[in-house]
């Protein structure tokens, strides 16, 4: 067996003192993640009541935290929170052992084992054990968890150690390990989640707020604040004025939203959301089933101007399905595959058959950002003879009709990664993927993808993934835009901030300033 990381209470604790010198916080949600002080560490000590509670506002209700089942990016960030793995990512992009205290890969990456780490309690109060992780990992399989399909067979070797065996060799299989472990048996995670990580939901009021508060049993570094109460707010214009009037402390905006906000009263954290705005095309129907028009509408599409008229020149042109934060596999060619040609879309829709297109693009109604982007580009390929029609619906809608139904011409949305890794973003696109809504089939694209998967030699991996980017660029399987900057925006009251390669709210490193 190949030695691959061990990490002790005592190295946990050695890194969270180096990580709070240099602010690049990790999380198991989160061993690491200490935040830049604690609550007296800003000088505060006794001069002011400091707050213990943090409320924040996002523009979607979340209503399923079942991190098996759950298919919105806004839960993944919440529950981040919540549930913990038998491994965690850390801010750069790396895996680490958590609620495996030390993991071994063989040489052929086709054997994991995994050590149990003591002293891992629920939010229920019981101790993590062997039948909850196996537990785990079947349900992990049988809900289609990413990269679970190429688990052979699992086995506890004894309580505390874990051997899983795959069918193929995967050297990035401990991205997948980041699936929560949930108590064995678990049956109504959606509302009533229980997880291993530092806070645990203790209130949930449907259409208005959920609470998550700390885990004083949390195995790793605890949270610094006692509560943080997440307010489900309409649209952007309203997280503004409730910020503004004081009835929430911080919130997720866009950088038209923050462009507003007196610097003086707030604090703004800024970020890629680790997202892939895309102009999607349903490939099933047409005549976007034709790859030149969706070639048409790549050569229309400008990201360029899309990110300086709607994010004022916050965000990163991608070209690509996956995101430019996973830079080792990124691949970057990618983003001016398409340069802004007006001629060649209207010659690649002449010879469709399809000059004169006309379709609908349905967005959802609570993201301003996607709405703002479908009227520019309805601009934009007005200018190439196609008239596009805005269709806002509600986000229950959007998921119900869009995501799940695939009854759609076109839609504008980010779609993000559960893991971060590759095949996260990726692996929609298989042909038969349950969830690639945008219904793209390529023989090529599945091949390619299958051996990127399999490759053990890190050099063949990465130019695998990077072929397989290349392939759904080339067919347009849909119009990839750019990576959003995500900023989030925190009263003068608190501070605090860990960024990822993956869309999550870390609540835990979140402190309260004292002004």
């Amino acid at each position: 067996m190949k030695h691959i990381f061990t990490r002790s209470r005592a190295f946990a604790a050695a890194a969270a003192a180096v990580l709070l010198l240099s602010l690049s916080l990790s999380a198991c949600a989160n061993t690491a993640g200490t935040g830049a002080s604690g609550n007296t560490a800003s000088g505060n000590t006794g001069s002011a009541q400091l707050r213990d509670t943090f409320t924040f506002g996002i523009a979607t209700e979340v209503y399923n935290l079942d991190p098996f089942t759950s298919t919105t990016a806004d839960a993944r960030a919440v529950y981040f929170n919540i549930y913990e793995g038998l491994t965690e990512v850390t801010t750069d992009g790396q895996f680490v052992p958590c609620l495996a205290s030390d993991i071994e890969m063989s040489d052929d990456a086709k054997t994991y084992t995994f050590t149990l780490r003591d002293g891992v309690k629920f939010h229920n109060g019981n101790d993590m054990t062997m039948d909850d992780v196996l537990w785990s990992v079947q349900n992990a399989i049988d809900t289609g968890m990413t990269g679970y399909s190429s688990i052979a067979s699992f086995e506890a070797l004894s309580d505390k150690e874990l051997k899983i065996e795959l069918s193929v060799p995967d050297t990035g299989f401990l991205a997948c390990l980041t699936c929560a472990i949930v108590p064995a048996g678990s049956t109504d995670l959606a509302l009533s989640p229980i997880g291993t990580g530092p806070f645990y939901m203790s209130d949930y009021a449907e259409q208005d707020h959920l609470t998550l508060s700390r885990f004083d049993d949390y195995w790793g570094e605890k949270a610094k604040l006692s509560a943080v109460e997440i307010r489900f707010v309409a649209n952007s214009a309203e997280l503004l004025m409730a910020f503004e009037g004081g009835t929430i402390d911080g919130f997720d905006s866009s950088s038209g939203v923050a462009s507003q906000l007196d610097p003086e009263t707030a604090t703004l954290h800024t970020r890629n959301s680790n997202s892939v705005q895309l102009l999607a095309l349903n490939n099933a129907r047409a005549p976007f089933d034709d790859i030149r028009v969706r070639q048409a509408l790549s050569y229309a599409v400008n990201a360029d101007e899309i990110i300086e008229t709607v994010d004022y020149g916050f965000g990163v042109p991608v070209g690509s399905a996956l995101i430019p934060g996973l830079s080792v596999y990124y691949n970057e060619e990618l983003a001016d595959y398409y340069p802004t040609d007006a001629d060649k879309a209207k010659e690649l829709l002449t010879e469709a058959g399809a000059s004169g297109l006309e379709f609908t693009i349905t967005v959802p109604s609570n993201y301003q950002v996607h709405v703002d982007t479908a009227q520019v580009i309805v601009n934009e390929l007005a200018a190439i003879g196609v008239n596009a029609k805005i269709e806002q619906v509600d986000w229950a809608t959007w998921l119900e009709s869009v995501y799940s139904g695939r009854n759609y011409e076109a839609t504008i949305i980010s779609v993000d990664g559960s893991l971060a890794y590759p095949t996260a973003f990726l692996s929609r696109y298989v042909s038969d993927a349950h969830n690639n809504f945008v219904n793209f089939n390529s023989a090529e694209y599945d091949d390619v993808y299958k051996k990127a998967v399999a490759a053990t030699d890190e050099n063949e991996k990465t130019a695998l993934f990077k072929e397989a980017q290349e392939v759904l660029t080339k067919e347009a399987a849909s119009v990839f835009i750019q990576d959003i900057s995500s900023i989030n925006v925190y009263s003068k009251s608190f501070d605090g901030f860990a960024g990822y390669p993956l869309y999550a709210y870390d609540f835990s490193v979140i402190y309260a300033t004292g002004n």
